[in-house]
């Protein structure tokens, strides 16, 4: 059986908060991009491609922004699990060992 490593777990925390600090950005600029496309196609079928294009950006980047909003928020929370679960092995083992 593998031993128990607080270290890991620890890495993993950080993975974690790494992973939030830049979701938020890349959902976002994936929404621009993705709504720009999508708002100069349905803009140039409606003959003004630009104006289309450029509320389309700004509609689905909000939209991206707020999904990966909660993905930052969400992976923060499992990092914060995962930080107090090591917290209360080592409380408990404190209170064992005395």
């Amino acid at each position: 059986m593998a031993a128990y490593d607080p270290s890991i777990i620890l890495t993993f925390a950080d993975r974690l908060y790494e992973q939030a600090a830049g979701i938020e950005g890349a959902y976002t600029m994936g929404g621009l991009v993705l709504g720009g496309a999508i708002g100069a196609a349905a803009g140039a079928a409606l003959g003004s491609s630009l104006s289309g294009g450029i509320l389309g950006a700004i509609i689905a980047a909000v939209i991206a922004w707020n999904i990966g909003r909660q993905k930052a928020a969400a992976l923060r929370l499992q990092a914060q699990v995962a930080l107090c679960q090591v917290q209360i092995e080592a409380n408990t083992r404190y209170l064992r060992n005395t």
